[in-house]
């Protein structure tokens, strides 16, 4: 009688003890963090630090991607690249952005709700598509701020464009939406939003699935567009890290302006994004 006392009382604490590391091990994967110098290059933690961006824009000819930091979807990003065409113009830009939850919290712009940095915050921002309508943006040819959308929403698919509310709920792992926007310098296009979650990093894919027009020139073909967005949770703070990949009609006089254009989109979408919590 005693040794089976002893036997069962033995398999009770055995069993707290399991339950115990169970709920432990499952605390510190959804408390998982990256270190950001670890991540990021050393030549560019510097920067990061002090002024919170690292820019780099590519040359012609020269698009293998120089701030891509450490990331489960490192090999997404570099397989999926948009592929150059002879005689075109061939268009990267990459940039870095480091900023502090406590920062998101303070340049929150939504009212009547408590500032929310948590990665599923996150995930939300980044599929909140109609959000971005009225964003601003620096033209650097007017020397002025202007909309950069002037109108944004999400539509049910490729071949539907029925309106829908934005779907930004749930996990959002492989999440495919579709959204169409009109934006200041190419008119109304559509997109396909690729959206990816992990542990602590989500990732965005936008590419364009129809023209993109500038004035009445085809600029950009379907598909030879592509901004990708990967966030991580440092703990402390988010890395955010974005490349703007196009392929583009070579064209007298618009070269420079529509290089000067995808470049500030990626300093709007982010000014805009840190706005959002």
């Amino acid at each position: 009688m005693q040794f089976a006392h002893a036997r069962g009382l033995l398999c009770r604490v055995c069993g707290f003890c399991a339950v115990c590391i169970c709920m432990s091990l499952m605390g510190a994967q959804e408390t998982q963090t990256a270190v950001l110098e670890d991540i990021v290059a050393e030549e560019y933690i510097s920067a990061l630090r002090e002024s919170g961006q690292v820019e780099y824009i590519h040359e012609e000819n020269n698009d293998t991607l120089k701030l891509l930091p450490k990331s489960s979807y490192a090999d997404m990003l570099l397989n999926g690249r948009v592929k150059k065409v002879r005689d075109r113009l061939g268009y990267v830009t990459e940039s870095l952005f480091w900023v502090k939850k406590e920062v998101l919290a303070e340049n929150s712009t939504r009212v009547d709700t408590v500032p929310d940095t948590s990665l599923e915050a996150v995930t939300r921002v980044l599929r909140s598509a109609s959000a971005m309508e009225g964003m601003q943006y620096y033209s650097n040819s007017r020397k002025e701020w202007s909309v950069l959308y002037k109108s944004v929403y999400m539509v049910k698919g490729a071949n539907d464009w029925t309106r829908i509310p934005d779907e930004n709920t749930g996990d959002a792992n492989g999440q495919v939406s579709y959204c169409y926007q009109h934006d200041h310098t190419f008119g109304g296009c559509y997109y396909r939003l690729n959206y990816y979650q992990t542990g602590n990093e989500v990732a965005a894919l936008f590419t364009n699935i129809t023209w993109m027009k500038y004035g009445a020139i085809r600029a950009v073909k379907p598909e030879q567009l592509k901004i990708s967005i990967v966030v991580t949770d440092c703990g402390e703070g988010y890395l955010f890290y974005i490349v703007s990949d196009a392929d583009c009609v070579r064209f007298p006089l618009m070269t420079t302006r529509l290089t000067n254009s995808f470049r500030a989109r990626i300093d709007a979408l982010y000014k805009w994004f840190i706005t959002q919590f």
